[in-house]
């Protein structure tokens, strides 16, 4: 096992309290002072879209810490307080009712990790536990963050990563990024989604008329519409591999949309 050090990911914070009063000449009062652990890694939440957050004492926390600089690859032990920053007023639609502030770091651990080569596929498909794409990872749907990676649909990658005790990844190094290519074909899209019926939960587009799990590179449809496009269709493994059932063996890109249906 081995350790790394990255590069900081520096969060979206707010301004927090806790019980009592600081030091501090402008700190609010505190409706609470407590220690937590916060872990290693970015984790995947949905707030009003998607995306990431750190995970304190082990469970998913949608708001920031002000003062305090997460780096990936650490475990941390820290000190903070809990304040309504609202004063007892109704919070902004989307704002959280709480806010939370940095009192101390007691303490900032690497975390033990595992180097893993890792492949991923160029387009996502649909997850099994929620209603989004998912990246394919070593030929299987992966339901959560890869820290650090910046993904590109059609692209195949190969890359180094560490692997944490939470089961998520943080990127090393890209090895390889080689663009998806196959052959020009027209499909049809049907305007509703149906169960996937390969026996995995979720919903799947009718490509053709049969249920397609992966996503349209580079295809935004309309849910009210039906579509025929011209396509480049490519293979999701490269040869001598192969993935999980809830994986097609091939992939699409969008090229241009012939022809637009709409219900009604």
């Amino acid at each position: 096992m081995r350790t790394r050090s990255s590069a900081p990911f520096f969060l979206l914070t707010l301004v927090f309290a806790g019980c009592g009063r600081s030091v501090e000449p402008d700190a609010p009062a505190y409706l609470e002072i407590r220690e937590v652990t916060v872990g290693p890694t970015l984790a995947k939440c949905y707030g009003v879209g998607l995306r990431s957050c750190m995970v304190v004492n082990g469970e998913l926390f949608y708001d920031g810490i002000e003062g305090f600089q997460y780096e990936v690859g650490y475990d941390y032990r820290l000190r903070i307080g809990k304040y309504d920053p609202w004063d007892g007023r109704e919070p902004p639609q989307d704002a959280g009712r709480y806010a939370y502030r940095l009192l101390e770091q007691l303490e900032k651990t690497p975390a033990p990790s595992t180097p893993e080569t890792l492949s991923v596929g160029p387009t996502r498909v649909s997850c099994a536990r929620s209603d989004d794409f998912c990246l394919v990872v070593d030929g299987a749907p992966y339901d959560d963050l890869v820290n650090r990676f910046e993904y590109e649909a059609g692209y195949h990658y190969i890359f180094e990563a560490d692997r944490y005790g939470d089961g998520r990844y943080v990127l090393s190094e890209v090895v390889s990024r080689i663009r998806a290519a196959g052959t020009e074909e027209e499909i049809t899209i049907d305007r509703h989604r149906v169960e996937c019926d390969d026996g995995y939960p979720g919903y799947c587009k009718l490509v053709n008329g049969a249920p397609y799990r992966g996503e349209i590179v580079g295809f935004q449809p309309a849910h009210d519409s039906g579509y025929r496009l011209r396509v480049e269709r490519f293979d999701m493994f490269p040869d001598g591999f192969t993935g999980s059932p809830r994986v097609p063996a091939y992939g699409y890109r969008w090229l241009e949309t012939l022809e637009r249906t709409q219900n009604g």
